[in-house]
């Protein structure tokens, strides 16, 4: 615990260091026939693993209307198109790029597939290693040389920046889990506190190679107990406690009718709930940054049989150090988490062990 907390306190000591970054991003995107608008999506800072459109983008006549912004510390983008059904796979109009303070001009033109993204300093940087790195992404023992080189001298220029992150993301599916985790721990004691290195430490476990504990990246953390909190909703107030440490064990998924994956991993959570509450479970949704009516649009639409606390706004989100969604945990009968950042198709072998005679 006093590790967790002296990690608490270090990124937040670091990040009060950063102060907030101004941007502006203007340029062109298809050709001048093009009247569309798209979205600006964040991948990822150097602290968080975010996957959430910030903005909206207005093309007309092919030129994007100039838009500004502000950020706490540079991140990572893309721009997709925007969809009109959930399931449906938005188009990816650009390669990543890096936003930072200044004026970024970008020329896109998928058809054409010519990209030319700003030339900011970390953009340049950033440039720089794809074109050094992608010709050494698959070859003999020499090139694997070469990357764990390129990839350790980037990581000593960039290891409390978003390059040094993103940096490992690109090659993170091409390289040996073992390698990746070498990396990782080059970067810097700020990046370490944040959740974008759980992320990619729950990529490496997938693939066989465990990091640190949990312990280190999540609050409250797994073998804690529930951090309750309390929502006013229709003129009453709701408690996690009135579903938690009650004597069950309790899934608890925090999801949005605006997060696309949240919706989509929902038939596995029904399916869990139907197989097992006969069993002892419990499942609550908990729905984070979303208005009260979509959230219930969305549960209607989704046939959602189990209990939901709503207009939790970014209430639950704080009290359990979230920055995105979706994120399940499972809490023991006694309010103990359990697990936590599971994922849909994990639900059911995990209950087949809670609950096996």
């Amino acid at each position: 615990m006093r590790k967790l907390l002296s990690t608490a306190l270090l990124a937040l000591v670091c990040m009060m260091g950063h102060a907030q970054i101004h941007y502006r991003l203007e340029g062109t995107i298809g050709d001048s026939s093009l009247n569309t608008k798209l979205l600006l999506f964040q991948s990822m800072s150097a602290m968080h693993m975010v996957n959430a459109a910030i903005d909206t983008l207005e093309v007309v006549d092919g030129k994007l209307v100039p838009t500004e912004g502000t950020l706490d510390e540079p991140a990572s983008f893309y721009v997709i198109s925007i969809t009109k059904d959930r399931d449906e796979e938005p188009e990816i109009v650009s390669p990543v790029f890096i936003i930072e303070e200044g004026t970024h001009s970008i020329h896109f033109n998928p058809k054409k597939e010519e990209y030319r993204g700003p030339n900011t300093p970390l953009n340049k940087d950033f440039r720089d290693f794809l074109n050094a790195s992608i010709p050494l992404l698959h070859g003999d023992s020499v090139k694997q040389q070469r990357l764990d080189s390129l990839m350790q001298s980037t990581l000593e220029r960039h290891d409390d920046d978003v390059l040094g992150m993103q940096a490992i993301a690109m090659v993170f599916g091409h390289v040996e889990p073992q390698k990746v985790a070498s990396w990782l721990h080059l970067l810097s004691p700020r990046i370490k506190a944040g959740n974008a290195l759980y992320e990619m430490q729950l990529g490496l476990s997938a693939r066989g190679v465990q990091m640190d504990s949990q312990n280190e990246f999540y609050s409250p953390a797994v073998g804690e107990k529930f951090v309750d909190f309390a929502v006013e909703y229709e003129g009453k107030t709701i408690h996690l406690s009135d579903y938690v440490g009650r004597g069950k064990y309790v899934l608890v998924d925090f999801w949005g009718a605006w997060c696309g994956p949240c919706r989509r991993e929902i038939p596995q959570i029904i399916a869990v709930y139907e197989k097992y509450k006969d069993k002892g479970l419990e499942v609550v949704g908990i729905a984070v940054w979303d208005k009260p009516e979509e959230s219930l649009r969305a549960i209607k639409e989704d046939g959602v049989p189990y209990p939901q606390i709503l207009n939790t706004q970014n209430i639950a989100t704080k009290a359990y150090n979230l920055h995105g969604a979706p994120h399940i945990i499972l809490f023991a009968p006694d309010g103990t988490i359990i697990s936590r950042g599971l994922k849909a198709d994990m639900l059911d072998e995990l209950l087949q062990n809670v609950f096996k005679e």
